[in-house]
């Protein structure tokens, strides 16, 4: 799977780019408009991401990969994440999105296993510190929640990208 989704890494990107949508939508329109926009933002996540992977002419992963049942394992937790955020929107906004941040941090522990990377415990946790933050705090920072987590998923995509292609490029001089 590593090879597969380079690490990851483009899925981490694409999920800070769509929660930086997200914030912009929430500055020029409202916190649920913003939600609904992270939700169809989120939707496109996996699938932009395996173009990117295409793109960058990453294997396919193979049917019989085990790791193929925990990846769809992990996300269920995120729809159950996504149902209370969606029911929190309306009337919290904050604290809609600082859940979902958790929930995501949370998930993204089951990443160091599916990828082989450590740096997914850190961001998990980043994630996880950043949705309690603000969920304890809302309106402590002059910044919402969404552009804290884009951010973040946006450096630790980088770290990411930057660790598999480092990987990669080792990889045939071991072989």
């Amino acid at each position: 799977m590593r090879a597969a989704y380079q690490g990851g890494a483009p899925g981490v990107l694409i999920s800070g780019l769509a929660w930086l949508i997200a914030d912009a939508a929430w500055y020029v329109m409202d916190g649920f408009i913003a939600f609904l926009v992270l939700l169809v933002a989120g939707m496109l996540i996996f699938p932009l991401s395996l173009l990117v992977a295409r793109l960058f002419r990453a294997p396919r992963v193979s049917q019989g990969n085990a790791l193929n049942k925990l990846a769809i394992e992990a996300t269920i937790p995120l729809f159950a994440g996504l149902l209370i955020a969606f029911v929190l929107a309306p009337r919290s906004p904050e604290f809609a999105f600082a859940a979902l941040a958790i929930v995501i941090g949370a998930r993204y522990f089951a990443f160091a296993t599916l990828y082989r990377e450590r740096v997914y415990w850190l961001l998990g946790g980043a994630l996880f510190l950043i949705g309690t933050g603000f969920a304890v705090q809302a309106g402590a920072l002059p910044v919402h929640v969404t552009l804290a987590v884009g951010a973040a998923e946006l450096l630790f995509g980088a770290l990411l990208f930057t660790r598999w292609n480092a990987a990669a490029a080792a990889a045939p001089a071991a072989a």
